[in-house]
């Protein structure tokens, strides 16, 4: 009787300590992210812009922007900073893309893509 007291006990203790969620240890975490991006700058095109096919590319460029502003496979690129942002119109909105997204054709854009 006295043992089967005990187990019980046993028992009745382990499943408070599992419904509880008894840690044996402490576990703390702190995680700060802080953001703080320098925002793509505006640009606004009144009207659809003229684009000229840069040679030796299937990529296409804005020529009177005053930034760099590509066409290539029905979607418009700007680099900035570094990154790429792309977007299904030539006024936006901009999205940010991975670099791995990138299409390999806007890599091999000369630098003096304008003077070519």
């Amino acid at each position: 009787m006295k043992k089967r007291m005990v187990s019980m006990i046993s028992f009745i203790g382990i499943m408070l300590v599992i419904l509880l969620g008894y840690s044996p240890r402490g576990f703390a975490q702190v995680n700060v992210n802080i953001g703080i991006g320098v925002p793509l700058p505006r640009v606004v095109i009144s009207a659809p812009p003229s684009v000229l096919l840069i040679p030796n590319t299937y990529v296409y460029f804005v020529p009177d922007a005053e930034v760099d502003i590509f066409f290539y496979h029905g979607y418009w690129y700007r680099p900035y900073k570094g990154h790429y942002y792309r977007s299904g119109s030539y006024n936006g909105p901009w999205a940010s893309i991975a670099p791995g997204s990138v299409p390999r054709a806007m890599s091999h854009v000369p630098p003096d893509f304008r003077r070519v």
